[in-house]
């Protein structure tokens, strides 16, 4: 076979025709022992490389690429802001959205679903198992039909699991391509009021609803290639990104997802997600291009939020990234689940509903039972009498309480609790089986009130007890 030949093999007949022909003018004027012309030449090469860029572009800018891309590149900036060596482990489910709502839908309940044999069963439910802390989500949901189920059946496994859920806020939720024209909204509460969100107010007066976040804006996950930027590119390549759409656009959930392993890294605890000081191992793409005073940092989020669109999106469930100038670091300024919190006339009552339906606080309690469930699992026929069972869990909450009013922020840190209390009561027609009930008081308050949180669980006592054990129920 000539080289020709193998040149068009795996042209479609036009193309091979065009290339044939292309061959047969070079060809020819090579054996015509013609001059070349250097300037037409250097003309073709640029065509060419135009024509080729074009490509480039149109690739790199294509939805289902784009896609791909981003979700590689989300993942590998939470891997490289993960801090390992601190007991944290990152595991990655491929799973597309659709794919989960297939699981559901074949599932007869919730408790037969696949997701559910993984985060609990695998990891909660089983003898050994190491709990989830988080499960952080690369998917968009708005309030269609079909996402507000699939949100319904994620909770469920969350609250059960007591692994928060984290995922995206899909633009169209606000009736938006993207989130950029989300300043020119006036009324927020108003927006999402309408039949459209019937299903979506719905399901945030849901209990599990508190086990859901959903993040937004979209962050920037790489500038575009520039070989004047980047001078190792293999081709002169500039890339054009005319359109808002054309630049790589990532979830906020993974932003979230490394404050809280960032968190946890520091101090054993998933709670201080709020605040510049949350904010130190959340870096940003800090994108630099001139301008004609000087260099410009250009936002490396859809859209920059103020505090008080920020705090209008928490209201509503939402949670708003916000992009810190000076330091180039996300700001998570309020971090509330979907739940929308019911008023009571105690205001106490209406304090711990609001702190109820705060993903710091859900992490703290949820900690807490992961621990219960452990002693429930591991401790059973360990201990003679209820007094017994109370004094061992006394002593291992003594360790996260601090009672100082004044104490250091490392300390309320690595202590988050500053009043504690046990009660360990036998359950009432249920022989050998015992609740147990924590009283908690953080050193954080809510809007300068404090505060006080209650986790209730069960633990069997018997060492011949076939039953399975029940879960501790949520706070």
């Amino acid at each position: 076979m000539s080289i020709l030949a193998e040149l068009c093999a795996d042209l479609p007949p036009p193309r091979r025709a065009m290339l044939g022909r292309a061959l047969a003018l070079v060809l020819a004027g090579l054996a015509r022992d013609a001059p070349f012309d250097a300037p037409q030449i250097d003309l073709t090469l640029a065509e060419l490389e135009r024509r080729l860029f074009r490509q480039l572009d149109a690739i790199l800018h294509h939805p289902r690429v784009q896609a791909l891309e981003a979700a590689w590149r989300g993942l590998a900036g939470l891997v490289d802001r993960v801090r390992f060596a601190e007991n944290i482990r990152v595991e990655l489910l491929a799973c597309s959205k659709q794919d989960l709502v297939d699981d559901f839908d074949a599932a007869p309940e919730v408790v037969r679903s696949g997701l559910y044999h993984l985060v609990y069963d695998q990891a909660f439910g089983v003898f050994g198992g190491r709990p989830y802390g988080l499960v952080c989500a690369d998917y968009e949901f708005g309030p269609g039909a079909a996402d507000i189920s699939l949100l319904r059946q994620c909770a469920a496994v969350a609250a059960m699991a007591h692994a928060p859920f984290v995922a995206n806020c899909d633009p169209d939720f606000f009736r938006l391509g993207d989130f950029a024209g989300l300043p020119r909204l006036r009324d927020l509460r108003a927006a999402l009021a309408g039949p459209r969100f019937r299903l979506w107010q719905a399901f945030r007066a849901s209990e599990d609803a508190r086990y859901v976040g959903l993040c937004l804006p979209r962050v920037l996950l790489r500038a575009p290639y520039d070989v004047d930027a980047t001078p190792t590119l293999a081709l002169p390549y500039r890339e054009s990104c005319s359109r808002h759409e054309h630049f790589l656009w990532g979830r906020a959930s993974y932003v979230f997802a490394a404050t809280a392993a960032a968190s946890f890294a520091r101090h054993r605890w998933c709670v201080h997600i709020l605040g510049t000081r949350a904010a130190a191992d959340a870096d940003l793409l800090r994108w630099d291009y001139p301008t004609l005073p000087s260099i410009w940092h250009r936002c490396p989020l859809e859209v920059q939020l103020t505090a008080r669109l920020a705090q209008a999106l928490a209201d509503e469930g939402l949670i708003g990234l916000v992009y810190a100038r000076a330091t180039g670091r996300a700001v998570i300024l309020a971090a509330p689940s979907v739940q929308r919190p019911r008023a009571y006339a105690s205001r106490d009552q209406t304090i711990n509903e609001h702190l109820g339906a705060q993903l710091p606080y859900v992490f703290l309690v949820s900690r807490l039972a992961h621990y219960l469930k452990c002693v429930q699992r591991e401790r059973i026929g360990q201990w003679l009498d209820r007094s017994a069972l109370e004094r061992e869990l006394e002593l291992w909450l003594r360790q996260y309480v601090s009672d100082q009013p004044d104490a250091q922020w490392e300390v309320r840190a690595r202590r988050p609790l500053r009043q504690a209390a046990v009660a360990v009561e036998p359950v009432e027609g249920q022989a050998g089986w015992y609740r147990c009930r924590l009283q908690l008081q953080p050193h954080m308050t809510h809007n300068s009130a404090s505060f006080t949180l209650s986790l209730v669980g069960k633990l069997d006592r018997p060492v011949g007890d076939t039953r399975s054990p029940a879960a501790p129920a949520g706070a």
